[in-house]
C-alpha cells in the first residue's frame, strides 16, 4: 500500500475505531478520501454504508449489536459535530433501570436542530441539555438517572411503576446519592417530581 494511502486509512481507522468502526463522509474526505475513492470503497465492499453519509469498515472486529452510533452521527451539524443525546426510553435502558423497554430510539437534540427527514426508528426530544445531565456509555452520550426519569415522568407515556423501579435501581446502585435530589439546578416543580418518586420507591415491592 503506498505511504500516503496508508496514512489515510490509519487516520480513518483511529475515527472509526472511536465510534465503534462506524465514520462519516467528512471525516473520511478529512483524512483523505475524496468522494471519487469513497464510491469505490463502498461499491468493493470495504465499506458498509449505513445510512446516506455514513459507513462502517466492513472488516472492523466486534461490531456493535445495535445501530445507536450510527444515529449519534446522523445528528452531526454543519462542522460535523454530533447533537444528538440519547435520552428517555433509551436511556432508561442503556442505563439498565427497570424492565421498560421501548419501540423507538429516543433521542434529544438542541433546540434549533434541523432536519428535514426524521427516520422512523427515532424519536426525536428537542432541548438544550447542560453537560452535567449527560454521560457516556458504549461510546454514545445519554442522560444521567435524574434527567431521564424526570423526561419520563413529564411525558407520562410510561407506567409509573417503570419509574419506581428505575428509582429504585438507581438508589441501590449508587447513581442516584440523597442529596442528588435536591440540587441547586433542578426546579421546584422537579425537586417534588423526584421526592414522590423516591418516596413511592421505598415503599414498592415488585410483584413476584
Amino acid at each position: 500500500m503506498p505511504k500516503v494511502l496508508k496514512e489515510s486509512f490509519d487516520q480513518l481507522y483511529e475515527v472509526a475505531d472511536s465510534q465503534s468502526g462506524y465514520f462519516t463522509a467528512r471525516q473520511a474526505l478529512e483524512t483523505g478520501y475524496s468522494d471519487r475513492m469513497q464510491t469505490y470503497h463502498v461499491q468493493a465492499g470495504d465499506w458498509i454504508r449505513e445510512w446516506r453519509g455514513i459507513y462502517r469498515l466492513r472488516h472492523y472486529p466486534n461490531p456493535r449489536p445495535d445501530d445507536l452510533m450510527v444515529w449519534y452521527l446522523w445528528s452531526c451539524n454543519r462542522e460535523g459535530k454530533p447533537q444528538g443525546v440519547f435520552s428517555h426510553d433509551t436511556a432508561l435502558e442503556l442505563l439498565e433501570l427497570s424492565t421498560w423497554t421501548g419501540s423507538r430510539i429516543h433521542m434529544t437534540v438542541p433546540k434549533d436542530f434541523r432536519r428535514s427527514k426524521i427516520p422512523p426508528a427515532l424519536q426525536l426530544h428537542y432541548a438544550d441539555l447542560r453537560s452535567f445531565e449527560t454521560t457516556f456509555i458504549r461510546q454514545v452520550p445519554i442522560t444521567k438517572p435524574i434527567r431521564t426519569m424526570l423526561d419520563l415522568s413529564s411525558e407520562k407515556k410510561i407506567q409509573h411503576h417503570h419509574l419506581i423501579e428505575s428509582m429504585q435501581d438507581a438508589r441501590k446502585h449508587g447513581l442516584i446519592a440523597p442529596n442528588d435530589l435536591n440540587a441547586d439546578w433542578l426546579t421546584d416543580a422537579e425537586k417534588r417530581t423526584l421526592r414522590i418518586l423516591d418516596s413511592d420507591a421505598a415503599q414498592y415491592k415488585a410483584e413476584a
